[in-house]
């Protein structure tokens, strides 16, 4: 038979207490390329495999002090020794002997007298899943620094501080769900003293949404500057491009504002993306709703503009879906009326503390169930 095709010769850990068959079975392992350690007994066969994990064990049951159920149960329960399969060869055969290997983690029951065909038959069939599943375990470690790698990218792409705007207080979170994420924000600097604000979310999860919001929020700058005053315009150009240059079927919310800090006034568009609120510094709230469909769903599509004045005291709060479709252990969602609720309670905090208060508020409504979307806020309180 051919062996496992592994880097190595395969090291195996023979245990049982009666000589004649460990010898038996170090030679037949032997004679097949596989790297034997014998040992006779229970704890002799813990140390051993602490010491140096084998690739696989070949247990006995019946061994005085510490039997094989015991050897194995205590192999699975640290760290270092519980993913080595385990072959149990017993002269034990009732149903329940079997049963019960199975449940202290063996993989596989040969019983007594032993067919060497068999015992090799199983032993390279449990080598080579071994040998799979650490590659899969590696692929996956791969990945997920891949991902992680990917993450660190993305989040380059926000800006690192917030800017100093003479007159406002502005502040933004970004908390993904996964490694990557598919909300972000911005504030880009624009002609006249004005900034352009941004907040959107891609319809979807993973390394998918990741790259379709690089591109979006690239997009965005590169028309935003083309179109500094125009909103509206600025979806025009985004949505067009996305439609002819990916093939994919993302498409993305987006909240885009202008804002002249010196009047507090804002020209916005809302391609689809959570109505904007708006808290009044004597404590009423204004929802900025959509003015047009996501970006990426539909050629010719438009959006209108709207102003809005921000006033002394007033506060500006974006959002993703990530807050208000948050659920908590019943399955109730947040929704925008406590949304509203956690912003009135901050009326005249800072733009920090609002945001850290919303988290604070989304956290404790879900408690213990894991959020399961991304969740990006920007809060702009003017003076």
């Amino acid at each position: 038979m051919d062996t496992p095709h592994l880097k190595a010769p395969a090291d195996i850990l023979v245990v049982d207490d009666t000589p004649a068959n460990l010898r038996l079975l170090s030679q037949i392992l032997v004679e097949h390329g596989y790297r034997v350690r014998a040992v006779t007994s229970g704890p002799r066969a813990i140390e051993s495999a602490q010491a140096s994990p084998p690739n696989l064990i070949l247990l006995d049951i019946r061994m005085p002090g510490m039997n094989g159920y015991e050897v194995c149960e205590r192999l699975k329960a640290m760290d270092r020794t519980r993913n080595i399969p385990v072959i149990f060869i017993s002269a034990l055969d009732d149903v329940e002997d079997k049963v019960r290997a199975f449940a202290a983690g063996g993989v596989d029951y040969v019983t007594k007298p032993f067919q060497i065909g068999e015992v090799l038959a199983r032993t390279e069939t449990h080598l080579a899943l071994r040998h799979l599943q650490e590659e899969l375990l590696e692929r996956n470690r791969r990945y997920e620094r891949e991902l992680a790698l990917a993450g660190q990218i993305q989040s380059s792409f926000l800006p690192r501080s917030m800017p100093d705007v003479p007159g406002w207080q502005i502040a933004a979170r970004l908390v993904p769900s996964r490694e990557t994420s598919g909300d972000f924000y911005d504030l880009v600097p624009l002609a006249g003293g004005r900034w352009g604000i941004a907040i959107g979310d891609v319809a979807d999860k993973g390394a998918g949404a990741a790259l379709f919001m690089a591109l979006s929020w690239s997009l965005l700058r590169t028309y935003l500057a083309d179109y500094p005053a125009a909103p509206a315009r600025t979806f025009e150009a985004v949505n067009r491009r996305l439609l002819q240059d990916t093939l994919s079927n993302e498409f993305v919310t987006v909240f885009l504002g202008v804002l002249d800090p010196a009047s507090g006034r804002l020209a916005y568009a809302n391609a689809g993306h959570c109505p904007a609120l708006v808290l009044r510094a004597g404590g009423t709230a204004e929802w900025l709703t959509r003015t047009g469909m996501a970006l990426g769903v539909v050629e010719d599509s438009a959006w209108e503009e709207e102003q809005v004045e921000i006033g002394p005291g007033d506060l500006l709060l974006l959002y993703t879906d990530g807050v208000t479709e948050a659920r908590g252990p019943d399955g109730e969602q947040y929704r925008m009326p406590r949304l509203q609720e956690a912003v009135r309670a901050c009326r005249g905090a800072g733009s920090v503390e609002v945001l850290e208060s919303v988290l604070g508020e989304v956290t404790t409504f879900a408690r213990e169930v894991h959020i399961q979307d991304d969740i990006a806020l920007v809060a702009l309180r003017r003076l």
